[in-house]
């Protein structure tokens, strides 16, 4: 659907109202529809360094399948939900079946071993964290080890887990590796936890301001700092890179919630730059690239990339 998709993107450069004190991030954004495998809709879950992405796309009979989206063409996955994917091509998530978590990896789809899981992350190196019933989890070569945490977010090249952990009365933040565990600690309400890291262990996450809205936060050299809003109450972040720009969605001044870009200490309105408000971003990628779903008309899913100029 070009000329629906390309209308939307127009209409919500055109109609986006300005912020006060926010500058764009990007004069101008290049969307490519990634298409479906047959059907009208589509949407993304993750996007490695290369630029492929990974997610679920409806097929001519209507039911949704995985998908890995790859130089142009959208590989079908079968009954798959994939939640991450490598810079090796490495797919990780679960079957549809219920019977686990997978790796798909160049046709071939391999379980995880252990008990049942779901991923969350793979880092190139191929492990994956993610959830069992017994708790958070760790697998190195499809072997499974137990991680002291309350949950996981993600993992990075260095081994490093981001996730939160229980303490008394609340719930932190925190940073797994090679068995440590630190507290990355909480704001207002004792509560806090991670979204994603980098490979230079910046995580990323949420804390309440003093009114319980979620801000988003960044940690890095051991202090918190809240990235701001686009003038309004919250902001929740979505994903980190090298560079230490991070993708989110953040309240204006209106009320609306729009797409946001934080750089260099700056959050930036991203509806001016020509990202559509009609969805969600997801995943943002090293050379700036950042992988959403959109509604290009009522009803219909469509998983995008859109490159920066």
């Amino acid at each position: 659907m070009p000329s629906i998709l390309a209308t939307a993107l127009l209409t919500a450069a055109l109609t986006a109202a300005p912020t006060a004190a926010v500058s764009p991030a990007r004069t101008d954004y290049r969307a490519v529809d990634l298409g479906t495998l047959g059907g009208d809709s589509s949407y993304a879950t993750g996007m490695n360094d290369r630029g492929d992405v990974v997610g679920r796309a409806q097929g001519a009979d209507g039911i949704y399948r995985g998908f890995l989206w790859r130089r142009g063409r959208m590989i079908n996955l079968g009954d798959f939900s994939p939640t991450d994917v490598n810079d090796r091509g490495q797919v990780v998530g679960v079957r549809d079946d219920g019977s686990g978590a997978y790796v798909w990896h160049r046709g071939v789809l391999r379980p995880l071993g252990g008990p049942s899981g779901r991923p969350v992350a793979i880092n190139d190196r191929g492990q994956v964290v993610g959830h069992t019933d017994a708790g958070p989890v760790l697998w190195t070569n499809r072997r499974p080890r137990p991680l002291p945490l309350g949950d996981v977010s993600d993992i990075n090249e260095r081994g490093q887990v981001a996730g939160g952990v229980s303490v008394p009365d609340g719930f932190h933040a925190a940073r797994w590796h090679r068995g440590r565990v630190t507290d990355l600690g909480a704001g207002p309400f004792n509560r806090s936890n991670t979204y994603a890291l980098n490979d230079r262990g910046w995580a990323i996450g949420w804390q309440f301001s003093a009114d319980q809205s979620e801000r988003g936060i960044l940690w890095r050299h051991g202090r918190a700092l809240d990235v701001g809003t686009l003038g309004g109450s919250f902001t929740r972040l979505r994903a980190i890179n090298n560079r230490g720009e991070i993708l989110a969605s953040s309240q204006a001044t209106d009320g609306s919630e729009r797409p946001a870009l934080w750089r260099r200490g700056v959050l930036h309105d991203l509806s001016l730059a020509g990202i559509s408000t009609e969805g969600e971003v997801v995943d943002l990628d090293d050379r700036g690239r950042i992988a959403a779903s959109i509604r290009p008309v009522w009803g219909v899913s469509r998983a995008v990339v859109y490159h920066p100029r």
